[in-house]
């Protein structure tokens, strides 16, 4: 016999014995036969194959495993399967079989099974999702509101399939997505402002769609302040108390400073947004709003809007709304109008505001929008 021909067997029957001690490790650790037992390069080649496996696992780090095969009686292409398997595969299977790797790997188990328990406690509190429930380590949801669901996921960084479900594979991404899920969000403020002509709560949150509700004694305003939250695509909340006995002036100003206000700090450092404007056309009105979100307040408005009120509403407030707002975000905000019908021409210029802001909050990254590095 050739020296290359008696290498080549040594290889193979070292080869084999590896194979076959990690055979009898894992066999002896899972409870097991070791006939029983095969190993395969990925839980693919299960199916590739056409194996009718009892159970399945993979061992060894995440960019090598290997894949431990519980078969329901032994199967005589045990040993062509297994050559389909590199050396270095058996090595990560005997080093994840160590005691100390097996110790690691309940560890790791348990945490992941702890971070699911958090996971799930928090997407059960969400009045968006009716239930969350796990399967080891597979989390599925049921949906109250679908969009509102996926809308307020995808807010985080989670994009589910439309089945609903997803898999927790690590340690890391359990604890990164309970430590997402549990931190309170950062684009969401509620501001209260009291003075001796009104009383006014203001609550939003840009990363959900709803609730809308708005109450400030003029119904128009309410009109106009829905159309900024629902084109906006944010909720929001007001309730006032105003002095609209005298007249609406005072309610409709203070409004749109603490608006402006709840917004502002809503952004926080305004990181990442996108900050800039919209246009749009409304039957014979045309509408333009021109936002910065710069930190830096300035308010111009190009328009002759027709009479002097449409229901309770002032039409010279229009213009004040916008000033005011910019005065609190600390926004330039730009608006021009042309039109003929009064109703149309405000509501043209809210629901313009609506998508600058949809546009301008957005987060597109994580940057500061600036040259300074600073807004």
């Amino acid at each position: 016999m050739n020296s290359d021909l008696l290498s080549f067997e040594r290889v193979g029957l070292a080869r084999k014995s590896r194979l076959e001690a990690l055979r009898q490790r894992y066999a002896a650790q899972a409870g097991y036969e070791s006939f029983c037992v095969v190993f395969l390069p990925s839980p693919e080649a299960v199916d590739l194959i056409g194996i009718d496996a009892a159970d399945i696992e993979q061992l060894g780090p995440v960019e090598a495993p290997i894949t431990a095969v519980r078969l329901a009686s032994p199967n005589p292409e045990m040993a062509r399967w297994e050559a389909l398997l590199s050396d270095g595969l058996v090595e990560a299977g005997l080093a994840a079989l160590l005691p100390v790797s097996v110790a690691s790997k309940k560890h790791k188990s348990s945490e992941i099974e702890n971070k699911i328990k958090v996971v799930l406690q928090i997407f059960e509190a969400w009045k968006e999702i009716e239930s969350a429930r796990a399967d080891g380590d597979q989390i599925s949801l049921i949906w109250t509101d679908e969009a509102a669901a996926k809308a307020r996921l995808s807010s985080i960084g989670l994009v589910l399939p439309p089945s609903g479900q997803f898999r927790l594979l690590s340690v890391e991404g359990a604890r990164a997505l309970a430590d997402r899920l549990a931190a309170p969000s950062a684009r969401a403020a509620s501001v209260r402002r009291t003075t001796k002509e009104t009383d006014i709560l203001v609550s939003l949150n840009l990363e959900q769609s709803a609730p809308v509700r708005i109450s400030t004694g003029v119904e128009y305003y309410d009109h106009m302040l829905e159309q900024i939250a629902k084109h906006g695509g944010f909720a929001l909340e007001v309730d006032c108390e105003g002095d609209i006995g005298i007249d609406a002036h005072h309610t409709i100003e203070d409004v749109a400073l603490a608006f402006g206000e709840a917004l502002a700090k809503a952004l926080g450092d305004r990181r990442g947004i996108g900050r800039f404007g919209f246009e749009l056309p409304m039957d014979e009105t045309r509408a333009g709003v021109w936002i910065d979100l710069s930190g830096r307040p300035f308010s111009k408005f190009d328009g002759a809007i027709p009479g002097e009120r449409v229901g309770e509403f002032p039409v010279e407030m229009t213009s004040h709304v916008f000033r005011s707002i910019a005065d609190s975000l600390k926004a330039a905000i730009h608006v021009s109008v042309e039109g003929e019908n009064a109703h149309h021409m405000i509501e043209a210029c809210f629901k313009a505001f609506g998508r600058a802001l949809r546009q301008a909050v957005k987060v597109e990254g994580d940057a500061i929008p600036s040259t300074k590095g600073v807004l």
